[in-house]
């Protein structure tokens, strides 16, 4: 190793009103990024599942079917894990992971929170579109993470990932542009 060279910044964890005030949460949080919801299913091993989010308070939102895998596993364990990251090519990764548990709102009580999440999402042309508004008619429940602790990573700084942004010496990830429907 060359006495220039770096190494990975250590992730720091984040304990109740630091985790709300840190700022890489709320750059993240205020991102429309994909988040991956981690449940636990009956045989212990873990669900994982990408998902919109929103934000409520110092609480996470999701939108989605009573009849989901995620609601299954939160109603025989409230225990979960949601991870955010922006991560780009090479070492240019950030991210943050909370862990908490999940309450489960339905009925009339989620339909403005479900909303909060589809709205964050989907304009309102693409509201209007009854294709879109049937699919996401299925979204009847809001998941509640109340996150109570987390830990976040940031390489963005790393001499590392400054090198390979510059030098374009890291292999590009895959656009997310819209796919073209090729079925």
């Amino acid at each position: 190793m060359t006495s220039d060279a770096e190494p990975p910044t250590a992730s720091r964890s984040l304990r109740g009103t630091e985790i709300g005030s840190d700022p890489l949460v709320r750059e993240l949080l205020g991102s429309r990024l994909i988040a991956v919801l981690c449940t636990l299913e009956p045989d212990g091993s873990v669900h994982a599942v990408p998902v919109w989010f929103a934000v409520d308070g110092d609480d996470v939102i999701l939108a989605t079917s009573a009849r989901s895998r995620k609601v299954r596993n939160v109603e025989k364990d409230a225990r979960a894990t949601l991870v955010v990251h922006d991560s780009r090519s090479g070492a240019d990764v950030c991210g943050v992971s909370f862990h908490g548990r999940v309450e489960i709102v339905g009925k009339r009580r989620a339909r403005p929170l479900v909303e909060l999440v589809h709205r964050r999402y989907i304009t309102d042309e693409g509201l209007k579109l009854p294709e879109t508004r049937a699919f996401l008619a299925f979204d009847d429940v809001a998941l509640r993470l109340v996150p109570e602790g987390a830990f976040t990573w940031d390489e963005r700084g790393n001499p590392a990932s400054r090198a390979l942004r510059e030098t374009g010496g890291a292999y590009p990830l895959e656009p997310t542009s819209p796919r073209a429907d090729d079925r």
